[in-house]
């Protein structure tokens, strides 16, 4: 896989000055374990920087076959158990671990139900995306950055125990809202 497959062509030329990415990519650089949860509003460059990251130990010479990169849509979609003990690589990303809880809470107005079929699609998708990001921060030598809005929704979609074990094993590091850009027709 190469640097081009991980790193979006938006994301290209990410770089980021973040003290808290700077640790992790010494510590991944250096052999060690690092899981980093970057936490922050829409639009506060959570994914800008953790592809950062990733650029930046790819730019130091970190084999592009050792890192995966997920947004947790596509990963609750096609999620296996024991899927991430097998094939996870020494680096995972996860983007958007609580976009969908983040979806129901910023509505602006009643949601109407689901249909049945759909709502137990989403439960089970629910429920494959914690298991797995469980299952990733279960394993004690690999290196991870988790993207999430809030602990609390992050709670909300993975589950207390998990967030409580997420929340204990990484640096956290919370972005601010980012100006949002004009939109010019």
């Amino acid at each position: 896989m190469s640097a081009s497959e991980i790193i979006p062509l938006y994301f290209a030329d990410a770089e980021t000055d973040h003290p808290a990415v700077d640790r992790w990519c010494a510590a991944v650089l250096d052999g060690r374990p690092a899981r980093l949860l970057l936490l922050g509003p829409y639009w506060s460059g959570k994914s800008h920087t953790a592809y950062a990251a990733l650029r930046r130990i790819l730019a130091a010479g970190y084999r592009s076959d050792e890192i995966t990169a997920h947004r947790a849509s596509d990963l609750a979609r096609t999620y296996e158990p024991g899927l991430t003990r097998v094939d996870t690589t020494p680096v995972t990303m996860v983007d958007d671990v609580t976009l969908t809880v983040d979806l129901v809470h910023e509505a602006k107005g009643p949601l109407r139900p689901d249909t049945v079929e759909v709502q137990a699609m989403m439960a089970l998708e629910a429920g494959a995306l914690a298991e797995a990001i469980a299952d990733l921060v279960s394993l004690p030598d690999r290196s991870w950055i988790l993207i999430a809005s809030t602990p609390d929704l992050l709670a909300e979609a993975v589950g207390a125990d998990v967030a409580d074990r997420i929340l204990a094993a990484a640096e956290t590091a919370e972005l601010r809202q980012r100006p949002l850009p004009e939109l010019r027709w």
